[in-house]
């Protein structure tokens, strides 16, 4: 029944968006034979910035794999929303060959680096909307998502009025995990993650701050307990930070 289910939303799904003959920019056609369903393949777009990871043994059967290239200017976004890539979709022709056992991997890289939140969307055909889709940055211009469905039309868009890479700086307030955001409300939690170190903590929004109009490029304060998690006080600010709402990524790893 399950599979079932994923045949239908993914053939509503391929309903909407434009034609499949508009307004695109690159076409790769491969047809993925048992031995190559056993050692996995990747299909990347002419761009070199989408990247369909099909895992060893994710596939049952031989099937045909394409993935298309759209130019991001022919599409509207939902408001506040800006392109930060070409659209790109992928379709699986034969979707009993999708075990759907193990997702698919999709990257997108070379994403603008400006500090700008980023998050995957594809297009509902059923409601003929783009749709939030679970997703991560990794750095500042790589995300990666995990899909269980045959078919999608993917594309990243960026929010002007939120940021997800700057400084971190430290304050003194209730010894605790905590910390103050312009972007997220109170009681977000969010993950921090030093982009150059690795090292990352989990905090919870309590406050307000730090001042975009007087520090632009900070993206968080961290409660010095947190702070210390990542850096000694003494070092004042984090150059290289990545700020996520967990909720975000615990719905990726759940996908």
């Amino acid at each position: 029944m399950k599979k079932y289910l994923f045949l239908i939303l993914g053939l509503l799904l391929m309903a909407g968006g434009v034609k499949a003959t508009d307004h695109i920019q690159f076409v790769q056609d491969v047809n993925i034979d048992r031995p190559t369903i056993e050692k996995g393949y990747t299909l990347v777009s002419q761009d070199e910035k989408f990247y369909l990871g099909i895992f060893p043994n994710v596939l049952a059967q031989r099937t045909r794999v394409v993935v298309k290239q759209f130019d991001k200017d022919f599409f509207e976004f939902p408001p506040g929303w800006e392109p930060a890539c070409n659209v790109y979709e992928f379709d699986i022709f034969n979707k009993k060959a999708f075990k759907d056992n193990d997702p698919l991997i999709v990257r997108i890289k070379n994403l603008p680096n400006n500090q700008k939140e980023k998050k995957l969307f594809f297009y509902n055909g059923i409601i003929k909307e783009w749709v939030l889709l679970p997703s991560e940055m990794l750095d500042p211009d790589l995300l990666q998502s995990y899909i269980h469905l045959p078919y999608a039309k993917l594309v990243v868009l960026e929010k002007d009025n939120t940021m997800a890479t700057g400084k971190a700086s430290w304050y003194a307030y209730k010894d605790c995990m905590c910390a103050a955001s312009p972007d997220y409300p109170k009681g977000s939690i969010l993950r921090v993650k030093d982009l150059d170190t690795e090292k990352e903590i989990q905090v919870t929004v309590n406050d307000y701050g730090p001042d975009r109009s007087v520090f632009p490029d900070r993206i968080i304060d961290l409660d010095k307990v947190a702070f210390e998690k990542l850096a000694p006080l003494w070092v004042g600010v984090v150059d290289n930070i990545l700020v996520e709402k967990v909720e975000d990524l615990e719905k990726t790893s759940e996908n």
